[in-house]
C-alpha cells in the first residue's frame, strides 16, 4: 500500500524551499542569487547531496520524498516535474515586472496546483503528472520502490 504525502506536508515543505529560493536571491543580490534560486526550484528534489533521494531541502525536513512511477528518479524528472514552479520562480529574475508576472501568473497557476494535489487520487499535482512522479512518506519509500519493481515483472493481459 502506498503511503502518499498529505496535503499539508507537501505544502509546508515547498514554503520552507521557497524560503531557500528567497534566502539565495538575497545573500546575492542581483543576477547571480536569482540565479541560483531558479536552479534551487528547478533541480532541489534531485539534490546530489547523501541521503537526499528525491528531496529537496523541504521535503526532507517534512519528511516526505518524490518517486517515480517508471523507476529511478533523477534530475531530468525532477526539472519536469518542478517546469511549473520554476516558470513563476523565473520570472523573479526580472526586477520589478517579473515579480508582478510572478504574481500575476503564479497564483492561479498555485490554485491549480493545489486544487489538483487535493482532488486526485493519487494527490498529484501538475508537475507529478508530467513527469509520472509521486511524493510519498519517506519512511514508506521502500515499499512503493519494490511495488514499482514488483509492476514491471508482472505479465501484461492484452
Amino acid at each position: 500500500m502506498t503511503h502518499y504525502s498529505s496535503t499539508q506536508k507537501r505544502i509546508a515543505a515547498k514554503f520552507l524551499d521557497l524560503l531557500v529560493v528567497l534566502f539565495l536571491g538575497l545573500a546575492w543580490k542581483g543576477g547571480p542569487g536569482s540565479i541560483f534560486g531558479f536552479i534551487y526550484s528547478m533541480a532541489s528534489d534531485a539534490l546530489p547531496l547523501r541521503n537526499f533521494n528525491g528531496q529537496s531541502l523541504g521535503k526532507k525536513i517534512m519528511g516526505i520524498r518524490v518517486v517515480s512511477e517508471r523507476g529511478k528518479f533523477g534530475l531530468k524528472a525532477s526539472l519536469l516535474r518542478n517546469a511549473p514552479v520554476g516558470l513563476v520562480t523565473f520570472f523573479m529574475i526580472i526586477p520589478f515586472w517579473g515579480w508582478a508576472l510572478s504574481l500575476i501568473i503564479g497564483i492561479p497557476l498555485g490554485l491549480i496546483e493545489l486544487s489538483l494535489m487535493i482532488r486526485a487520487e493519487r494527490h498529484q499535482r501538475l508537475g507529478d503528472v508530467m513527469a509520472e512522479t509521486l511524493v510519498i512518506q519517506a519512511l514508506h519509500s521502500e515499499v512503493v520502490h519494490h511495488e514499482a519493481k514488483s509492476a514491471e515483472h508482472e505479465p501484461k493481459v492484452l
